[in-house]
């Protein structure tokens, strides 16, 4: 008798096995994919800290944008209370520039003007005078670099013409990277900022074709000078940022000068007990006619005529004249030298040897100088060549009398650091010619090499 078996159905063993491999495998794949390097788990948290880091950037900036009061000018208290409000509370009680803040491990510095710059991780660090590279190489502020504005320049990037109408000159002032270039000039390590190198010209720039014993230099005057006056210096320098190794360039400012020397402006106090004295709040309020009152926050009070008074309206970026009401000016002008961070140069303090010369560093920025006396304003230049004259991308205002206010640009002259009035409120304007020193900020990537032949440090 013949047995018809049906056909069961099921698995065999076999394929069991097989299943089983090919489920681990999808498993494998699966945990690989949510787990690896480039998993799916690492990106949501990578995205999750970049987020958490974008966020923490945004809310410091909308916590600056938000303080600027109805002059145009960034508010401290203003500041200090938004940055409270995002968590941000251990800060200087008074206004100490470029402020540096932390938030959710995000850092930054906040300028003056109100510019933010966040702080690059792993890049160079600086500790005094020292800077430390990333791969553990030390250098100076004061070495040169061998950095080459040309190289890898596109030539429509190296001329810039400061116009007239801009400047309030008489003529347009143009500039050229290769007539520095061929000057023979260098490049010297000026500090670190947000984790990049940045450099500061050895000399500073003039317009047009100068020498060493003969330098041209560039002209501001008056109401256009004031307003026009740092956005030119800038750009001016802009084309000193375009070479190998280079993000990009800006006129060198007082803070940049201030953060070397360590003066501090706030406690300073220049001028104190006057109109002009620095942080002094200044009223001046119009009466019948030509009659005019000032009273300052210090308790100075003037009252008398005075038939014109023009005051700046920063909102409109214009010069008005002050017919009715009343309008508050705040003066921020100072001057001090750099080896007594006081006003003018008595007795130094530092900066100095045993001579009173000028140490390197302030050499530099000022010129080689020595304090001739310890009781006076006696110094005398001691370098060659021309004397370090230039101007700093940075404004001031001089309430310098209770019936008269001046605006202007902050220099580098005479040994220390100055300001020059360009326009008064009386109408009357003034000019004076400067040099332009450019400061280029190298990209955080750039390596350097020290070459002892030329005793620089040479860009990888």
């Amino acid at each position: 008798m013949k047995l018809n078996l049906k056909e069961r159905n099921g698995i065999t063993l076999i394929a069991l096995v097989i299943t089983i491999i090919v489920l681990l495998i999808l498993a494998g794949v699966v945990i690989t994919t949510l787990t690896g390097d480039n998993g799916i788990l690492g990106k949501a948290k990578t995205a999750k800290t970049t987020n958490d880091e974008e966020k923490a950037k945004e809310q410091i900036k909308i916590a600056v944008m938000g303080s600027y009061g109805k002059d145009g000018e960034l508010n401290y208290d203003d500041l200090t209370k938004n940055l409270g409000q995002i968590g941000i509370t251990e800060l200087p009680d008074t206004a100490s520039y470029p402020l540096e803040v932390t938030l959710d491990g995000v850092s930054a510095t906040i300028e003056a003007n109100g510019e933010v710059n966040f702080t690059t991780s792993g890049g160079y660090t600086q500790t005094g005078d020292t800077i430390t590279s990333p791969d553990g190489k030390t250098m100076k502020v004061g070495d040169y670099v061998d950095y080459d504005p040309t190289l890898e320049a596109k030539a429509s990037d190296l001329t810039y013409t400061s116009t007239a109408d801009k400047t309030g000159a008489d003529s347009n002032q143009e500039f050229n990277v290769s007539t520095y270039k061929s000057a023979g000039y260098g490049w010297r390590i000026l500090g670190v900022s947000n984790g990049k190198i940045r450099l500061i010209s050895e000399e500073f720039i003039g317009a047009g074709t100068y020498t060493d014993s003969n330098r041209t230099k560039y002209t501001l005057k008056g109401q256009k000078g004031y307003i026009n006056g740092i956005e030119e210096l800038n750009k001016i320098s802009a084309i000193f940022g375009h070479g190998k190794g280079a993000e990009k360039a800006t006129s060198i400012t007082v803070e940049d000068i201030n953060g070397i020397t360590g003066y501090n402006q706030e406690t300073a106090k220049y001028g104190k007990g006057t109109f002009w004295e620095y942080g002094n709040k200044v009223t001046h309020t119009r009466g019948e006619g030509d009659t005019l009152s000032s009273s300052a926050t210090n308790g100075k009070t003037w009252s008398g005529t005075q038939s014109t008074f023009n005051y700046y309206d920063k909102t409109n970026k214009t010069f008005k004249a002050l017919t009715s009401g009343s309008t508050e000016i705040t003066s921020t002008a100072y001057i001090y030298g750099p080896a007594t961070l006081k006003d003018g140069f008595t007795q130094p303090v530092q900066g100095v040897d045993e001579n009173g010369t000028y140490n390197e560093v302030n050499q530099m920025l000022f010129g080689k100088w020595t304090m001739t006396a310890d009781n006076g304003y006696y110094r005398s230049f001691t370098g060659t060549g021309t004397e370090p004259r230039y101007w700093l991308a940075s404004d001031f205002v001089s309430a310098y009398s209770g019936y008269g206010v001046y605006w202007g640009l902050r220099s580098v002259s005479d040994g220390g650091v100055y300001y020059y009035g360009l326009y008064y409120s009386s109408g009357d304007e003034y000019g004076n010619s400067y040099g332009v020193r450019p400061v280029v900020s190298l990209k955080s990537d750039v390596s350097l090499e020290w070459n002892e032949t030329a005793k620089e440090w040479k860009i990888k």
